[in-house]
């Protein structure tokens, strides 16, 4: 309102606008928390995706720690399988050739140790 339209109101008529101007003060004051409340809620889940970004991104890094341990993990048990496949198949080709030599008569059979020398005969039966 204009200032010479308020001062030709009287007294009744101005705590009646002065009654109205609060009213509107305080919805918008009322408003204007709910907005601050909305937006302070905004930035906290802007935030949590950005932690929650930060946790994905340190898990990742786990991962593939993870799964670099787990490789070299497998890498080993493979080279131990292998070198594990490579003594069998000499202790195998030695055992042969010894009975090979056995059995043509070239070589004694070897005696077994004085522990492994059953007692009695009812003991290599069983």
């Amino acid at each position: 309102m204009k200032e010479k339209t308020l001062k030709n109101l009287n007294r009744s008529e101005l705590l009646e606008l002065l009654l109205v101007q609060t009213k509107e003060n305080e919805r918008l004051k009322a408003e204007l928390e709910k907005t601050t409340a909305e937006l302070n809620s905004k930035y906290l889940d802007i935030q949590e995706a950005g932690s929650l970004a930060g946790a994905v991104i340190k898990i990742n890094g786990v991962m593939e720690a993870v799964e670099g341990a787990a490789r070299q993990y497998l890498a080993n048990i493979a080279k131990m399988e292998e070198k594990t496949r490579q003594k069998c198949k000499e202790m195998l080709e030695t055992a042969e050739k010894e009975a090979e030599l056995i059995r043509s008569g070239k070589k004694e059979e070897p005696a077994l140790p004085a522990d492994d020398v059953p007692e009695n005969k009812e003991e290599t039966i069983g």
